[in-house]
């Protein structure tokens, strides 16, 4: 990828971060536009960095299988802080 891509892909990382931050600390009652932020920067990092839309069709699913227990990872602790 060219030096180009990957300032504009940190460059929109920061903007996302930067509108997170901001809309946590003016607008805390709008908590799941923050969710939607850190959505957006993670689709940044899949596309911008990783590049799985180069890669082959294993990678990518085996991308998907770590996202998968990632997000069960976190359900789970998530499951078992709030029933406590």
């Amino acid at each position: 990828m060219s030096l180009r891509g990957l300032l504009l892909t940190y460059a929109g990382l920061l903007l996302l971060l930067g509108a997170n931050v901001l809309l946590a600390l003016l607008l805390p009652a709008w908590s799941r536009w923050v969710l939607l932020g850190a959505a957006g920067q993670v689709a940044l990092v899949i596309i911008g960095f990783m590049q799985l839309g180069t890669h082959s069709a294993l990678v990518r699913f085996f991308a998907l299988g770590a996202g998968f227990w990632l997000l069960l990872i976190f359900s789970l602790t998530l499951a078992d802080l709030l029933t406590r």
